[in-house]
């Protein structure tokens, strides 16, 4: 090394201000990645009633936001990477009498490029431990030699964490054109019919969240008596109250046509005793009761 003199000034100065700046560029796209990790994370997948959505989907986010990185990667490796035969089935879940909304936003990588992608990702975490915990360990900044190898270290790393960003914002963005197809599905007539009114898009009527049965029920409170309906009075206060909702649209010819194909009442027959006309009279069905009264 050359004598410091004033025409040849000591050189370590400059160079440990280029690993600075260096390092901090590594810290700043590392953070960069992390936070849109956790949004890849919070907004992949999203499931529950339709009236708690958006208080689930800000927990997820506030989770996500406590995460570590190294959570975070397993996290994302566990469910929105996955492998092809290993293609999430349905979950069976109870019939619920509640609209339940479930999206989830997955990509598919064979077995090989999942195995890389996955040590690729956890090589990102030790890199970024090596950064944080141990970089003045592994390098001497008030050397020259340490600096300069630092510098060339660095380099790569940048390379690396920002090979792994763009790969990332790369998912995002597939991600985020999901959901917006989600968003305009949600505005067509056919995605209305399925939450509010149970009528799926191959025409099948989900009964126990139908509008429809819905309606009776609300009629029920209003207008029964000791504790059966009248299904004159019910179909009366529906067509003033609720006058889109007609057995027609689910695919029925009566009321009495609804109430059996929906399974969810039972229903009897009364005769007056004055003029020998028949009431029909319902009330909802406890969910082990299967049979009809006449």
């Amino acid at each position: 090394m050359d004598e410091i003199t004033p025409s040849h000034p000591d050189p370590v100065p400059d160079l440990q201000r280029t690993v600075q700046r260096k390092l901090g560029r590594c810290m700043l796209q590392l953070q960069q990645y992390e936070r849109l990790l956790k949004a890849v994370v919070a907004y992949s997948e999203l499931s529950g009633p339709l009236e708690r959505l958006q208080a689930i989907r800000d927990e997820k986010v506030a989770c996500a936001h406590r995460k570590t990185l190294g959570t975070l990667v397993g996290m994302l490796t566990e469910s929105y990477l996955k492998l092809p035969e290993l293609a999430d089935e349905p979950e069976q879940a109870e019939p619920i009498d509640q609209v339940w909304v479930s999206f989830r936003c997955q990509i598919e990588l064979s077995e090989k490029r999942y195995a890389e992608t996955k040590a690729a990702l956890k090589e990102l975490v030790d890199l970024r431990n090596e950064l944080v915990h141990h970089f003045l360990q592994r390098f001497d900044l008030w050397a020259v030699d340490g600096c300069v190898a630092a510098e060339a270290y660095l380099d790569e790393s940048y390379e690396t964490i920002d090979g792994h960003y763009l790969t990332l914002r790369d998912w995002a963005k597939s991600m985020d054109e999901a959901r917006q197809l989600m968003v305009s599905f949600i505005q067509t007539p056919e995605y209305r019919d399925a939450v509010i009114n149970g009528i799926w898009i191959d025409g099948t009527v989900h009964w126990p969240s139908s509008g429809i049965t819905a309606c009776l029920r609300e009629a029920e409170t209003k207008l029964a008596q000791a504790g059966w309906t009248p299904l004159f009075e019910a179909i009366h206060w529906i067509a003033k109250t609720y006058p889109e909702q007609t057995p027609k649209r689910y695919g029925c010819g009566s009321w009495r046509h609804v109430i059996h194909e929906s399974q969810q009442f039972d229903i009897r027959k009364q005769s007056q005793a004055n003029n020998g006309a028949t009431v029909v009279w319902y009330r909802s069905r406890p969910r082990e009761t299967s049979n009809e009264q006449e």
